[in-house]
């Protein structure tokens, strides 16, 4: 698994915290109710967020760009970062545009009329 033993221990505290502790499925419970549709997960959302201001202080700015040397680190090796994809596509969507199945097209049509 990723990160070894450190790893897997993050991912079950995140298993945890976004599913059973607020009452939701666990990835492996969403995945047996999708019974192999390929669908998106059935879940709600955790959000949780972090003010480094609130823990750094005056320092914010001296930490903040050692964080930049680890995601350069990251990306160094070959790795992406969360969200990276995610950007480079929409990148992409603003210069190529979007292509969507013929279907899809005629369904929106419909609808527009």
């Amino acid at each position: 698994t990723f990160g070894g033993h450190k790893g897997s221990a993050l991912a079950a505290m995140v298993e945890l915290i976004a599913g059973p502790l607020i009452g939701d499925l666990t990835s492996a419970e969403s995945l047996a109710w999708d019974a192999g549709s390929k669908s998106s997960p059935y879940h709600g959302e955790l959000i949780i967020a972090f003010d480094p201001q609130r823990f750094l202080g005056a320092a914010t700015e001296q930490h903040l760009a050692r964080a930049e040397v680890l995601f350069e680190s990251i990306e160094g090796q070959g790795a992406r970062l969360p969200s990276q994809r995610r950007y480079e596509a929409r990148a992409r969507s603003l210069v190529e545009g979007v292509q969507i199945p013929e279907a899809l097209y005629h369904d929106l049509l419909a609808l527009k009329s």
